[in-house]
């Protein structure tokens, strides 16, 4: 780790917050979390819009979860892929060979996935690497989603390319107990 990520015992009212964003997990504490509580009043702040798009996403919880996991995956954030695969994966009907796929990339599993998410994770890429959309890419956005969903896609994939930057410059590796990048043949990023 490059910066030291606060353990228990924990300074105060980290324990509160810390617990919360866990919302019960039986995992141990993500260091993610852990990390961004570094500094603790951006932690209260950021916690809020993590929590949003787990709690009351507008767009349907399998898009949700093939675009974090397209993010962390193709950014190398194993951290960040690794819980949301591991807890989220198979609830949204996730199998293990798409999962890996998120991390390789829509190219390389045109086999495994319907036509209009290889599209998705398509765009994904394209928002994630330039902070915008082509007309192309634009049109298949506004055909998925309404005005809402639009804006919750954009900053969904924004968030998730922060939290990756994070787990990538803090060099958090994958969470023990979940799955890793190389289970099963996902890609060794």
């Amino acid at each position: 780790m490059r910066l030291p990520i606060p353990k228990p015992p924990y300074g105060p009212g980290i324990a509160e917050s810390i617990n919360r964003w866990e919302a019960g997990s039986k995992l141990e504490t993500p260091e993610i979390f852990e990390a961004f509580h570094i500094h603790p009043e951006l932690a209260s702040r950021t916690g809020v819009l993590g929590a949003g798009f787990l709690g009351h996403n507008l767009m349907s919880t399998r898009d949700r979860e093939i675009v974090i996991d397209r993010v962390t995956g193709s950014l190398g954030a194993e951290h960040e892929w690794s819980l949301h695969a591991t807890i989220f994966g198979s609830h949204v009907g996730l199998t293990e060979d798409q999962l890996d796929s998120t991390v390789t990339g829509p190219e390389q599993s045109r086999d495994l996935w319907p036509d209009d998410e290889l599209r998705l994770m398509e765009v994904v890429d394209e928002l994630a690497a330039t902070a915008n959309l082509d007309d192309e890419s634009w049109s298949f956005v506004r055909a998925r989603y309404d005005d809402q969903q639009i804006i919750e896609f954009i900053i969904l994939v924004g968030w998730y390319r922060t939290v990756s930057s994070m787990c990538n410059v803090l060099q958090i590796p994958a969470h023990p107990q979940c799955r890793s990048f190389t289970d099963n043949g996902g890609a060794d990023v």
